[in-house]
């Protein structure tokens, strides 16, 4: 099994997360924002430019949602949906927190001079990638801002965005439930949290982000970041990295 990553990309996380409590052994092979189209488009016969794509055998999957679908059919990965709620919660925040966190904390990363380079310089598969890194950073720079309007009107729009789900997630968090559909970990709270991850910052995140500590003292970054974190969801956010990110899940044997 391989996956086709973009390897810091947080919609990846969500299925390394998913992939490794399940236990089940794969391949990564990272590539360079941009360059990684012409390879997922080759891969899917032009029907998906993002990463993640899964390779399992002869199937080929597209989109973190339905690589996590696969898992729990063809592996019986039924913890991820063990009610419908769950997938719905998994789209939904896909759809309200995955592009925000992305768009209004590299507005921030950008503003303080933090390094492309240095942030994409991982698990890239391709040695002449990790070579041309150093020159095409600006270039790739560039992009990212056009490409996803990153910029401050928008960062602040996704940032109220952002912060809906948050309050969202903590109302249902109120009630004392350890997970967001109940008593279980699913695919609703890894997306959650791994979407969240850019923003929160956590330990153990499965590729290098900066710390918060990065952040200068003081400035707006700094000071949302350590807001975040200290709320009712980043505390979730936080302790499900501690506790499930890297755990084997314990299937309920009437799920086999």
């Amino acid at each position: 099994m391989k996956l086709i990553t973009i390897s810091v990309s947080h919609y990846v996380e969500k299925v390394k997360w998913a992939l490794k409590i399940s236990g089940i052994p794969f391949e990564e092979e990272s590539h360079l924002p941009g360059i990684h189209a012409a390879v997922t488009l080759w891969l899917t016969r032009g029907a998906h430019r993002s990463t993640p794509v899964l390779i399992d055998g002869n199937q080929v999957i597209a989109d973190s949602t339905r690589i996590l679908r696969h898992l729990a059919t063809k592996y019986r990965q039924k913890w991820l949906y063990p009610i419908p709620q769950a997938l719905e919660l998994e789209e939904r925040f896909d759809k309200n927190i995955g592009p925000h966190t992305r768009r209004f904390i590299y507005e921030q990363f950008f503003e303080h001079g933090f390094s492309v380079a240095e942030l994409y310089d991982q698990k890239v598969a391709i040695p002449w990638q990790k070579a041309i890194l150093p020159a095409f950073a600006p270039l790739m720079k560039e992009v990212m801002i056009r490409d996803m309007a990153i910029n401050p009107a928008a960062a602040e729009k996704s940032r109220a965005q952002f912060e809906a789900e948050f309050e969202f997630a903590e109302k249902r968090l109120a009630d004392g439930r350890m997970y967001l559909c109940g008593d279980t970990l699913t695919a609703a709270d890894i997306t959650f949290a791994a979407l969240s991850a850019p923003v929160i910052l956590p330990q153990g995140y499965g590729a290098r982000l900066p710390k918060p500590e990065d952040a200068p003292v003081g400035s707006r970054m700094r000071q949302l970041i350590e807001a975040y974190r200290v709320r009712p969801a980043g505390q979730f956010i936080l302790r499900l990295y501690k506790e499930n990110r890297h755990t084997p899940i314990k299937i309920p044997a009437e799920n086999y």
